[in-house]
């Protein structure tokens, strides 16, 4: 009689799913990852989207073909909406997929905070279609603007993390170097806390990103929460108004809503609880990883943050724990490694923070700071070793050091024909090009 062969289903195709799915690639079992799109998109690289740097499909790859080695994968695409009984998921057309062992890994979104009008009139920067409607949007304005005489366009960013200041130094660099003063744009980065980049660096990386970016043309605003926005703009917590062309939001997200749909016990941001075995309690067979679980970090109670490495770390670690259970093993506390924080500030500058102890906590004094060239340098690297795909470590490679060097990144900023003028988030998603489908490299030599 031939023995049962596990079913394993993993939700959501991003940096969580994708390592969760790789490290099962030995198991004996059958592997489904469902998810809503067919293709994995490199989200850290997103502004250079949205800013025409970079072209869609070069931090795009399509799901079956990262895994079309893997023999034990198969893609589905679909949105999981419940569990049923007997250990069974549906998907939103109506299909059944049981399984043995379940790893929610269906991510984040933008999370607007309650603020008036933010979410109906600011533009997001999360998926690969919101970098794509910005990107248009943005282009719309130098088009209305070519050959007109009217003061920059004003473009207002909500929030000083590492997104917030990426997507601010990128626009201040494309107005300066691609468009032009004549055509470019006024850059406002507003953000509620008293000094950017205040989760994960220190006050002295802070000031060096604040006066880089003010020596870039960039305007700040510190200390002052935005408290409404509409069409025209935003208004900010303590009376005062800027008038804007776009309102990019960079603030912040929260968890997929999936867990709650699930029936499953979330926490702060809609995260996922788990154990320090990444373990839903109460679900011997459920797993959750990556920005859906509120994983506790090794110090203290405080959950992870909602970042890639993390995503990463807890993603293989899921798999791994399956993997462990299907071969008959114990299971194996999860241990996060810290491995520093790098925000780009412009082409060819950076601030960057690395633990010198292996396993320090994120709050140790005991980091390395630099910043500038070797800082950027350091992100480059990092971010190559991270896309999926050997074809589209070498696209980009090619494509950054170009821009570096010439600095004519001329690639995205083309305004077709049949390109929309967006005028606000809600419009129809304009045409982009989708991720490639066919790679001839290993699919699989970007997931870590």
């Amino acid at each position: 009689m031939t023995a049962h062969r596990p079913n394993v289903v993993v939700v959501g195709g991003g940096f969580a799913g994708l390592n969760a799915v790789h490290a099962l690639r030995h198991a004996d079992a059958d592997v489904t990852l469902v998810d809503a799109r067919n293709y994995h998109t490199f989200q850290p690289l997103l502004y250079q989207v949205a800013t025409a740097y970079l072209p869609a499909e070069e931090v795009g790859t399509t799901l079956r073909a990262i895994f079309r080695r893997q023999r034990n994968v198969t893609v589905r695409l679909g949105t999981v909406t419940t569990i049923e009984a007997g250990d069974v998921v549906r998907l939103d057309a109506g299909d059944l997929l049981p399984f043995d062992y379940l790893i929610v890994a269906a991510g984040a979104e933008s999370n607007y905070f309650g603020i008036a009008g933010m979410e109906q009139h600011a533009w997001p920067l999360y998926t690969l279609p919101d970098a794509a409607r910005l990107r248009a949007r943005l282009l719309a304005l130098e088009y209305t603007q070519t050959g007109q005489p009217a003061s920059p366009a004003t473009v207002v960013v909500v929030g000083g993390g590492p997104t917030g200041v990426e997507t601010a130094g990128a626009l201040a660099t494309m107005t300066s170097e691609q468009v032009g003063p004549r055509a470019g744009l006024h850059v406002v980065l507003v953000e509620a806390a008293a000094r950017l980049l205040s989760a994960g660096f220190t006050a002295r990386s802070s000031q060096r990103a604040c006066a880089d970016l003010r020596g870039r043309g960039v305007e700040i605003r510190l200390g002052v929460p935005v408290a409404s926005a509409d069409e025209h703009g935003v208004t900010l917590a303590d009376g005062s108004r800027i008038e804007a062309a776009v309102v990019v939001w960079a603030a912040g997200v929260h968890a997929n809503a999936l867990g709650g749909r699930l029936g499953l016990e979330t926490g702060r941001q809609r995260r996922i609880l788990v154990d320090n075995e990444l373990r839903v309690p109460g679900h011997d067979r459920v797993f959750a990883a990556g920005d859906i679980s509120a994983t506790p970090t090794r110090t203290d109670a405080t959950a992870l943050p909602m970042l890639a490495p993390a995503a990463i770390q807890t993603g293989a670690h899921a798999g791994a724990q399956v993997a462990r259970l299907i071969r008959g093993q114990p299971l194996v506390p999860f241990r996060y490694r810290d491995k520093g924080m790098v925000a780009v500030l412009g082409r060819g500058d950076a601030v960057a923070e690395l633990p010198l102890l292996p396993g320090a906590h994120r709050s140790s004094r005991f980091r390395w700071r630099f910043a500038g060239r070797a800082a950027w340098l350091l992100w480059l690297g990092v971010h190559i070793v991270y896309l999926i795909g050997f074809r589209n470590r070498l696209k980009v490679l090619i494509d950054w050091g170009w821009t570096y060097f010439t600095s004519h990144g001329q690639g995205a900023l083309l305004l077709t024909p049949d390109a929309p003028a967006l005028s606000r988030p809600s419009d129809l998603d304009p045409p982009y090009p989708q991720p490639e489908t066919n790679r001839s490299a290993d699919d699989t030599a970007g997931i870590t």
